[in-house]
């Protein structure tokens, strides 16, 4: 099977069966550990989150 005819066979789900299909495919991906710096990262933006907490969209100039 190639994957032009997996991509059609996907676009006959019905739109309300996506999730499970969604779920289905992830577990044939393999979950990659994360590199020590990620895992630094992702502690030091957490940290900075409690510590500065979030700006809302609507408080940004955007222009």
């Amino acid at each position: 099977m190639s994957k032009e005819m997996l991509k059609n066979l996907i676009e006959l789900v019905p739109e309300n069966d996506i999730d499970v299909l969604y779920k289905v495919i992830i577990k044939f991906i393999p979950e990659v550990k994360p590199e020590p710096d990620e895992i630094e990262a992702i502690e030091a933006g957490r940290k900075d989150r409690i510590e500065n907490g979030t700006v809302s969209h609507e408080a940004i100039d955007w222009d």
